[in-house]
């Protein structure tokens, strides 16, 4: 583990490619949400409470790392980082508006 996290470029790329897959597993979680199953939901309910940390933490991290990258790819991988989370963070802030604040959201 000491070797992986002193490849300041391979801790990025892992992390911004664990980003990009449990968003779109989170996206294709929501896409289920209309089957009327008990299961289903709670395994829902489990994996957001799981998703939802991770995906505030791990891009934030990756980010702190691209700057230590050499290279050209460092400017491509601080850019990535910050794409994403801005991403998540409009996502988060729709998904918020449309809970509290908008009175015909399911």
């Amino acid at each position: 583990m000491k070797v992986f996290f002193k490849n300041a470029l391979k801790v990025s790329f892992t992390s911004l490619i664990a980003t990009i897959i449990v968003t779109i597993l989170l996206l294709g979680l929501l896409r289920l949400a209309g089957f009327d199953s008990k299961i289903l939901h709670m395994i829902g309910k489990v994996y957001i409470a799981i998703a939802l940390p991770f995906l505030i933490l791990n891009p934030v991290f990756g980010l702190i790392y691209a700057f230590y990258v050499k290279g050209k790819m460092k400017i491509l991988f601080i850019f990535l980082h910050f794409a994403s989370i801005c991403t998540i963070s409009v996502f988060a802030f729709i998904i918020f508006m449309f809970r509290y604040f908008v009175p015909f959201a399911p």
